[in-house]
Protein backbone atom coordinates (compact mmCIF):
# COMPACT_ATOMS: atom_id res chain seq x y z
CA UNK A 1 0.00 0.00 0.00
CA UNK A 2 3.07 2.28 0.31
CA UNK A 3 4.43 1.49 -2.86
CA UNK A 4 0.65 2.57 -4.66
CA UNK A 5 1.06 5.86 -2.32
CA UNK A 6 4.24 7.11 -3.77
CA UNK A 7 3.20 6.27 -7.17
CA UNK A 8 -0.09 7.45 -6.83
CA UNK A 9 1.06 10.86 -4.89
CA UNK A 10 3.91 11.67 -7.19
CA UNK A 11 3.69 14.29 -9.20
CA UNK A 12 6.68 14.67 -11.04
CA UNK A 13 5.04 13.89 -14.47
CA UNK A 14 3.78 10.16 -13.23
CA UNK A 15 0.78 9.18 -15.09
CA UNK A 16 -1.27 6.48 -13.71
CA UNK A 17 -4.82 5.44 -13.48
CA UNK A 18 -5.24 2.88 -10.67
CA UNK A 19 -8.32 0.79 -9.69
CA UNK A 20 -8.99 -0.69 -6.48
CA UNK A 21 -11.58 -3.15 -4.93
CA UNK A 22 -12.92 -4.19 -1.82
CA UNK A 23 -15.98 -5.87 -0.24
CA UNK A 24 -17.56 -4.10 2.60
CA UNK A 25 -18.08 -7.10 4.59
CA UNK A 26 -14.79 -8.09 4.42
CA UNK A 27 -12.49 -4.92 5.45
CA UNK A 28 -13.51 -3.47 8.41
CA UNK A 29 -12.87 -0.09 9.84
CA UNK A 30 -9.37 0.89 10.52
CA UNK A 31 -7.99 -1.54 7.89
CA UNK A 32 -4.74 -0.22 5.84
CA UNK A 33 -7.13 0.41 3.11
CA UNK A 34 -9.09 3.46 4.46
CA UNK A 35 -5.71 4.31 6.13
CA UNK A 36 -4.23 4.91 2.28
CA UNK A 37 -7.29 6.45 0.66
CA UNK A 38 -6.91 8.89 3.94
CA UNK A 39 -3.35 9.47 2.49
CA UNK A 40 -4.44 9.86 -0.76
CA UNK A 41 -6.94 12.17 -0.34
CA UNK A 42 -4.61 14.77 1.92
CA UNK A 43 -2.01 14.51 -0.91
CA UNK A 44 -4.51 16.05 -3.19
CA UNK A 45 -5.02 13.00 -5.22
CA UNK A 46 -8.16 12.81 -7.24
CA UNK A 47 -9.95 9.41 -5.89
CA UNK A 48 -13.87 8.86 -6.55
CA UNK A 49 -15.77 6.08 -4.93
CA UNK A 50 -17.83 3.48 -6.66
CA UNK A 51 -20.41 1.46 -4.38
CA UNK A 52 -21.45 -1.68 -6.65
CA UNK A 53 -24.57 -3.32 -5.29
CA UNK A 54 -26.69 -5.88 -6.63
CA UNK A 55 -29.07 -5.08 -9.81
CA UNK A 56 -32.29 -3.51 -8.77
CA UNK A 57 -35.62 -4.72 -9.60
CA UNK A 58 -35.99 -2.74 -12.82
CA UNK A 59 -32.48 -3.35 -13.82
CA UNK A 60 -32.47 -7.01 -13.20
CA UNK A 61 -36.15 -7.13 -15.22
CA UNK A 62 -34.39 -5.45 -18.03
CA UNK A 63 -31.48 -8.22 -18.01
CA UNK A 64 -33.88 -11.18 -18.03
CA UNK A 65 -36.18 -9.76 -20.77
CA UNK A 66 -33.19 -9.49 -22.65
CA UNK A 67 -32.10 -13.17 -21.80
CA UNK A 68 -35.12 -14.20 -22.91
CA UNK A 69 -35.69 -11.82 -25.84
CA UNK A 70 -38.79 -11.27 -24.06
CA UNK A 71 -40.85 -7.64 -23.75
CA UNK A 72 -40.17 -6.42 -19.84
CA UNK A 73 -44.00 -6.44 -19.20
CA UNK A 74 -43.64 -10.56 -19.65
CA UNK A 75 -40.70 -11.16 -18.09
CA UNK A 76 -41.46 -9.48 -15.16
CA UNK A 77 -43.51 -12.11 -13.04
CA UNK A 78 -39.93 -14.07 -13.50
CA UNK A 79 -37.87 -11.29 -12.56
CA UNK A 80 -39.76 -10.19 -9.54
CA UNK A 81 -39.45 -14.02 -8.50
CA UNK A 82 -35.76 -14.20 -8.99
CA UNK A 83 -35.40 -10.80 -7.38
CA UNK A 84 -36.49 -12.35 -4.13
CA UNK A 85 -34.12 -15.05 -4.30
CA UNK A 86 -30.92 -13.70 -5.39
CA UNK A 87 -31.13 -10.04 -3.99
CA UNK A 88 -30.13 -8.58 -7.71
CA UNK A 89 -26.71 -10.45 -7.37
CA UNK A 90 -25.91 -11.22 -11.14
CA UNK A 91 -24.20 -14.18 -10.66
CA UNK A 92 -26.79 -15.51 -8.30
CA UNK A 93 -29.35 -15.08 -10.65
CA UNK A 94 -27.46 -16.56 -13.36
CA UNK A 95 -27.25 -19.76 -11.32
CA UNK A 96 -31.07 -19.17 -10.23
CA UNK A 97 -32.61 -19.03 -13.78
CA UNK A 98 -29.95 -22.26 -14.85
CA UNK A 99 -31.59 -23.94 -11.90
CA UNK A 100 -34.89 -23.37 -13.60
CA UNK A 101 -34.41 -24.42 -16.63
CA UNK A 102 -32.50 -27.60 -15.51
CA UNK A 103 -35.42 -28.45 -13.45
CA UNK A 104 -37.68 -28.10 -16.25
CA UNK A 105 -39.89 -24.85 -14.60
CA UNK A 106 -38.39 -22.66 -17.75
CA UNK A 107 -39.23 -23.71 -20.83
CA UNK A 108 -38.93 -22.44 -24.66
CA UNK A 109 -42.46 -23.28 -26.28
CA UNK A 110 -41.79 -23.87 -29.95
CA UNK A 111 -45.48 -23.71 -31.00
CA UNK A 112 -45.68 -20.20 -28.74
CA UNK A 113 -41.73 -19.29 -30.15
CA UNK A 114 -40.88 -18.07 -26.80
CA UNK A 115 -39.87 -18.69 -23.29
CA UNK A 116 -42.54 -20.37 -20.75
CA UNK A 117 -42.55 -20.93 -17.33
CA UNK A 118 -45.45 -21.32 -14.34
CA UNK A 119 -44.96 -18.73 -11.40
CA UNK A 120 -47.27 -20.19 -9.16
CA UNK A 121 -45.06 -23.66 -10.26
CA UNK A 122 -41.84 -21.71 -9.33
CA UNK A 123 -43.17 -20.36 -5.96
CA UNK A 124 -44.48 -23.71 -5.09
CA UNK A 125 -41.36 -25.71 -5.53
CA UNK A 126 -39.07 -26.07 -3.04
CA UNK A 127 -36.35 -23.72 -4.26
CA UNK A 128 -34.07 -22.22 -1.86
CA UNK A 129 -34.18 -18.40 -1.32
CA UNK A 130 -30.34 -19.01 -0.67
CA UNK A 131 -28.69 -19.02 -3.76
CA UNK A 132 -25.43 -20.20 -2.55
CA UNK A 133 -27.21 -23.34 -0.90
CA UNK A 134 -28.50 -23.95 -4.53
CA UNK A 135 -24.81 -23.32 -6.24
CA UNK A 136 -23.45 -25.66 -2.93
CA UNK A 137 -26.35 -28.33 -3.69
CA UNK A 138 -25.23 -27.92 -8.03
CA UNK A 139 -22.01 -28.88 -6.99
CA UNK A 140 -22.17 -31.62 -4.87
CA UNK A 141 -23.82 -33.67 -8.17
CA UNK A 142 -20.50 -32.70 -9.93
CA UNK A 143 -18.55 -35.65 -11.10
CA UNK A 144 -15.66 -36.93 -8.81
CA UNK A 145 -12.99 -35.54 -11.40
CA UNK A 146 -14.71 -32.29 -11.30
CA UNK A 147 -15.06 -32.29 -7.47
CA UNK A 148 -11.11 -32.83 -6.78
CA UNK A 149 -9.88 -30.59 -9.34
CA UNK A 150 -12.15 -27.48 -7.46
CA UNK A 151 -10.95 -28.99 -4.22
CA UNK A 152 -7.33 -28.58 -5.74
CA UNK A 153 -7.97 -25.40 -6.73
CA UNK A 154 -9.08 -23.90 -3.67
CA UNK A 155 -5.69 -25.05 -1.63
CA UNK A 156 -4.26 -22.54 -4.35
CA UNK A 157 -6.08 -19.61 -4.06
CA UNK A 158 -8.11 -17.89 -6.84
CA UNK A 159 -6.26 -19.14 -9.41
CA UNK A 160 -3.74 -21.66 -10.91
CA UNK A 161 -1.41 -22.43 -13.36
CA UNK A 162 -1.07 -25.00 -16.38
CA UNK A 163 1.78 -26.37 -14.85
CA UNK A 164 0.08 -27.13 -11.80
CA UNK A 165 -2.45 -29.24 -13.29
CA UNK A 166 -0.40 -31.28 -15.74
CA UNK A 167 2.00 -32.11 -12.53
CA UNK A 168 -0.94 -33.48 -10.90
CA UNK A 169 -2.65 -35.23 -13.87
CA UNK A 170 0.70 -37.50 -13.55
CA UNK A 171 0.34 -38.52 -10.08
CA UNK A 172 -2.52 -41.93 -9.78
CA UNK A 173 -4.08 -39.94 -7.38
CA UNK A 174 -5.40 -36.62 -9.82
CA UNK A 175 -5.15 -38.93 -12.64
CA UNK A 176 -8.87 -37.05 -13.70
CA UNK A 177 -7.79 -33.79 -13.17
CA UNK A 178 -7.38 -33.10 -16.90
CA UNK A 179 -11.17 -34.20 -17.31
CA UNK A 180 -12.52 -32.39 -14.25
CA UNK A 181 -11.37 -29.23 -15.96
CA UNK A 182 -12.21 -29.13 -18.84
CA UNK A 183 -15.78 -30.15 -16.89
CA UNK A 184 -15.34 -27.58 -14.66
CA UNK A 185 -15.04 -24.92 -17.95
CA UNK A 186 -17.89 -25.98 -19.47
CA UNK A 187 -20.22 -25.91 -16.82
CA UNK A 188 -19.08 -22.28 -16.10
CA UNK A 189 -17.21 -22.82 -12.83
CA UNK A 190 -13.62 -22.09 -13.98
CA UNK A 191 -12.57 -19.80 -16.70
CA UNK A 192 -9.00 -18.88 -18.46
CA UNK A 193 -7.50 -15.39 -17.68
CA UNK A 194 -5.59 -12.93 -19.87
CA UNK A 195 -2.31 -14.41 -17.77
CA UNK A 196 -3.42 -18.01 -19.00
CA UNK A 197 -4.13 -19.14 -15.30
CA UNK A 198 -7.39 -20.55 -14.59
CA UNK A 199 -9.52 -19.17 -12.04
CA UNK A 200 -13.24 -19.74 -9.94
CA UNK A 201 -15.40 -17.40 -12.13
CA UNK A 202 -16.46 -16.34 -8.53
CA UNK A 203 -15.16 -16.16 -5.28
CA UNK A 204 -18.51 -18.01 -3.29
CA UNK A 205 -17.46 -21.24 -5.76
CA UNK A 206 -13.77 -21.14 -3.92
CA UNK A 207 -15.53 -21.03 -0.59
Amino acid sequence: LDVIHTFLSDRMGSCMFFVGTYRDNEVQIGHALFDLMERLEISNVPLNKVSLTGLDQEHLNEMISDALCLYPRISKSLSDIAFQKTKGNPFFVLEFMQSLQSRGLLLYDSCQKRWVWNEDTIRAEEITDNVLQLLSSKMNRLSKDMQSLLKVMACFGTSTNESVIGYLSESPEYLGVRNGLEGAISDGFVEVNTEGKFKFVHDKVRE
